[in-house]
């Protein structure tokens, strides 16, 4: 079997052939002499500050024996490392446990080895995860371990129960996802992965082993990896991978961060039945786009459906919008009570489609088939419109070097309109027409073409004013420092996407009580309250609007003065961005958007405004805007604020420039106003 590696820039997804447990035969393998200085280690210049680093780990898929393995030394260092001495493993849908061997090495030397057996030391946790632990952990300690457990999980199909241990054995293999980037600092790492069974080699019989892949035989086996600088995973004559690292840094996942899979290192290898991205698209790509035309088949059912709904539209996007609000009004399984939109595996993804007439027919589908079902009635009403699958952002970017529809998720809808191209979002419950869901824009896959589908084409970022939150407080002070008032959160686009969706999957008593959170949490810590109203919550279009009347101490009050926050609402991720000592990632926004922040302070009676915020505009040109307008009237001091960022992705390298606009922000955000009683003047 031809077999090829190639790397690329980001994380895929694998294939597991699962196959019947066997018992594994291993060479002996011992365990490693700790050397003094590793001993006496107090501390790594390497990871100031680490509760705990690997000296050593490594990986093995080793499918020609039939076994995969992990091995590892871990030096304690703190006490908040000696959680590591629960180890994870993984167990299997039979119940089987890999053969486990485990010590702790303290630091005078003596060791204490794990005696009971693998059944004995495995435990399992509430939710399925197990373990073992490594006995008589202290600070100073290294944790030494090896688990190793036979490949493969169930019996192979059409033979006879004499010819099944043979077959167990030849054909059971697995396909390894290498953990390149820990969240402990590494100091040297090994992998590697035989792909080829006994079989394959051709070392007993002579099977002939047929992979498939999205319905085509897979001769190759690919790697996508993202790797430190200078790793390479090496290739050698007998067509296995090894990768050796060293130095590996801890992960840390940052505040607003690209998806981890596109920013951890790691290698994942997978079959597939091309070796280049041009001719793995080009011919998916076709694949791909007869599968959707064969879904989104016009029926005179559909037909019908389409022109009484579009009956005396006055144009083509009149035609659109009702036959939007005629697929958004079925049923989306996806949004149905109890389920969580965002943890919920995908359903209706590309293989598992109905076709559009029976979804229609059944009024209620999956995302996907319900894009399927307004493909069809848009080119039922003679419109012009385009299958698109693309990736989600929550989960990863879209890499087209990685050879795998797998990463195209989310199926969305081109309408090519005489006033340009509309991207439709149809499986997104309470969508609005021609928004996209956050997690769909800046997104790239598979567009249809007349001649199949190309890759070069993104989905559009969000309107920047369609994104709008709102917080809006009417108070009233008394001398003391007191308050009583109304606050109103308005929320439009990606905000009230959210919110609406997760209603429908939650219940409206459970998301007035985590709006009333995230509402108070906004506010200072002295302010209590409740919500009054909700408004909109059960349609797609205008605002959210949350009504909250609030009461508490705002002001520090002398008897003369009165001093407050110029801003009420707090601004939480200027100061965490403005902050940041280190920056690894690039910074990832959810989506562009814009805060207005506009508090009204009634004055005591006889109170006059002293001093009020510094009005300014702080322009990150391209980037982000700041806007403060503070007016003064009798008895009143309304303090605006207007913040703006206009991008989604930013390179690593603009980092300090953000960091710098966030400081700014900062320093404005801290702006007081104060209130004089009679003659006092001001502050």
């Amino acid at each position: 079997m031809p077999i090829q590696g190639a790397s690329c820039h980001h994380r895929a997804l694998g294939l597991l052939l699962a196959l019947a447990i066997v018992p594994v035969a291993l060479k002996a393998q011992k365990f490693k002499d700790p050397t003094p200085d590793e001993l006496s280690m107090t501390s790594d210049p390497k990871a100031p500050g680490a509760a705990a680093v690997y000296l050593y780990r490594e990986e093995v898929t080793d499918n020609f024996n039939h076994y995969f393995s992990e091995y590892a030394r871990i030096k304690i260092l703190t006490a908040d490392g000696l959680g590591r001495a629960d180890v994870p493993v993984p167990g299997t849908a039979n119940g089987h446990r890999p053969t486990i061997e485990a010590r702790a090495i303290h630091p005078d030397g003596k060791i204490t080895p794990l005696n009971a057996s693998s059944n004995d030391a495995v435990q399992t946790r509430s939710d399925g995860t197990q373990y073992f632990t490594i006995p008589s952990a202290t600070v100073g300690s290294i944790l030494e371990y090896r688990w190793t457990l036979a490949v493969g999980d169930s019996a192979v199909s059409g033979v006879t129960p004499g010819q099944q241990e043979f077959q167990n054995s030849a054909l059971a293999s697995e396909i390894p996802f290498w953990n390149v980037q820990e969240d402990l600092f590494v100091h040297k790492e090994h992998f590697y992965y035989n792909p080829l069974t006994d079989e394959e080699r051709n070392v007993i019989g002579n099977l002939s082993i047929t992979r498939i892949v999205d319905g085509e035989i897979a001769h190759y086996i690919l790697f996508s990896g993202h790797l430190p600088p200078g790793a390479q995973v090496q290739v050698s004559p007998k067509q296995d991978y090894t990768l050796d690292v060293m130095n590996v840094p801890a992960f840390v996942e940052e505040q607003h961060a690209p998806p981890i899979a596109n920013v951890r290192y790691s290698v994942r290898f997978y079959f597939t039945p091309y070796v280049t991205p041009d001719s793995y698209w080009t011919a998916e790509g076709k694949r791909w786009s007869q599968a959707m035309d064969q879904a989104a088949s016009v029926t005179q059912d559909l037909k019908a459906a389409a022109a009484q709904l579009t009956a005396g539209a006055a144009n083509e996007d009149a035609k659109a919008r009702r036959l939007y609000d005629a697929v958004q009004g079925l049923a989306n399984t996806a949004f149905s009570t109890g389920r969580d939109p965002e943890d919920i595996e995908q359903l209706g993804e590309r293989g598992h489609l109905r076709s559009a007439q029976a979804v229609w027919a059944a009024k209620s589908g999956a995302p996907n088939e319900l894009a399927t079902v307004y493909l069809a009635l848009a080119r039922a009403a003679g419109l012009n419109a385009s299958a698109m699958s693309v990736n989600d952002r929550r989960w990863r970017l879209f890499d087209p070097g990685f050879l795998s529809l797998q990463q195209l998720p989310v199926l969305l809808v081109v309408l090519h309109l005489g006033t340009g191209d509309l991207f439709l979002d149809p499986g997104q419950k309470m969508a609005p027409y021609g928004e996209l869901h956050w997690a769909h824009t800046l997104c790239g896959g598979l567009l249809q073409t007349s001649s199949g589908a190309v890759t070069s084409v993104t989905t559009p970022p969000n309107n920047i004013k369609e994104a709008v939150t709102a917080r809006l407080a009417d108070i009233s002070l008394d001398a003391t420092g007191g308050m009583t008032g109304t606050v109103k959160f308005l929320m439009s686009g990606p905000s009230a996407l959210s919110w609406r969706q997760r209603n429908l999957t939650q219940g409206t008593q459970a998301i007035q009580t985590e709006l009333e959170r995230q509402l108070f949490s906004s506010m200072p810590p002295s302010v209590s309250g409740s919500i009054r109203q909700i408004h909109g919550l059960d349609t797609p279009n205008g605002y959210l609007e949350v009504v909250a009347q609030v009461s508490g101490k705002v002001a520090k009050a002398d008897g003369k003065h009165l001093e407050v926050p110029a801003f009420f609402f707090t601004h939480d991720e200027s100061v965490a961005l403005a902050t940041t000592k280190e920056r690894t990632q690039p910074v990832s926004m959810q989506f562009a958007g814009q805060q207005v922040d506009d508090a009204v302070f009634h004055l005591p009676a006889g109170f006059t405004v002293a001093s009020a915020p510094q009005n300014l505009q702080l322009p990150w040109p391209g980037r982000g805007a700041l806007m403060v307008k503070a007016q003064a009237g009798a008895g009143v001091l309304d303090d605006k604020r207007i913040f703006a960022v206009s991008f989604v992705l930013l390179p690593l390298q603009e980092f300090p420039a953000l960091q710098s606009f966030y400081q700014k922000v900062k320093e404005a955000d801290q702006q007081t106003a104060v209130f004089a009683a009679g003659n006092a003047g001001g502050n």
